[in-house]
């Protein structure tokens, strides 16, 4: 085991947000838990925490829900600063090789995706129905917007709207993500970038992808088939 994968792992049910520690720093490097786990423990470590507290051990504070967000201690062993591409041994050239003319503003580095074209090769995940994504989404949009990118709204955004008007099965209006591609649209040029709804199953029983392509013009639907980790509420 590497040395830094030995440093980390003695600290994975240990953290400072949650104010747990493990009685031994040996601990194993597979689960994070002391070599011997005793019952008259005299710490309280995040698998202890977990028992009693449940998601406290997300999240100290519940008035931090939705105003924060955690990580985990992960050492894969690999990372990016692992890697040193050397551009020229690929043969890779840009702007001519004059110091009056490789200069930011003159770089460009625009894009398509299905034929969307991209001021910069991004596209940001999904945030869905999730506070953060809720109290943040009006910068993230302005800033995708702005920056022609295309960002995705996520997945049961109009199941948490409160204002959501369902008739006879179906999604009629959604508060929720009106606002939300309408934050998008106020600064977009209506070239670079643009916004994507996300729908999973129930989004799609609903109607959401009709709603969203019929009522509100969105031009693209994602559909998920699956589901990635990630923290309560991130």
């Amino acid at each position: 085991m590497s040395e830094r994968v030995q440093k980390n792992s003695s600290y994975l049910n240990a953290k400072s947000t949650v104010g747990t520690v493990t009685r031994v720093k040996d601990v194993s490097p597979t689960s994070g838990m002391c070599p011997l786990c005793i019952r008259d423990c005299p710490f309280l470590c995040e698998v202890g925490l977990s028992t009693f507290r449940g998601r406290e051990a997300l999240y100290p504070e519940p008035v931090q829900f939705g105003h924060s967000t955690a990580s985990a201690l992960k050492d894969f062993r690999l990372d990016w600063s692992d890697f040193n591409i050397q551009s020229s041994v690929f043969k890779a050239e840009g702007i001519e090789a004059d110091p009056d003319k490789a200069m930011f503003q003159n770089v460009n580095v625009e894009s398509k995706i299905a034929g969307i074209p991209l001021k910069i090769p991004i596209l940001t995940g999904a945030f869905g129905s999730t506070e953060v994504a809720r109290l943040n989404w009006e910068g993230l949009a302005i800033g995708a917007a702005l920056s022609g990118v295309i960002i995705t709204i996520g997945e049961n955004v109009c199941g948490m709207d409160s204002e959501a008007k369902i008739t006879n099965g179906k999604l009629t209006h959604s508060a929720e993500l009106k606002r939300r591609v309408e934050a998008f649209r106020k600064f977009w040029d209506g070239k670079y970038g643009d916004i994507a709804v996300q729908t999973n199953v129930e989004d799609q029983r609903l109607g959401v992808d009709i709603y969203a392509l019929s009522k509100l013009e969105v031009n693209i639907i994602e559909r998920k088939w699956g589901q990635g980790a990630k923290s309560i509420g991130s």
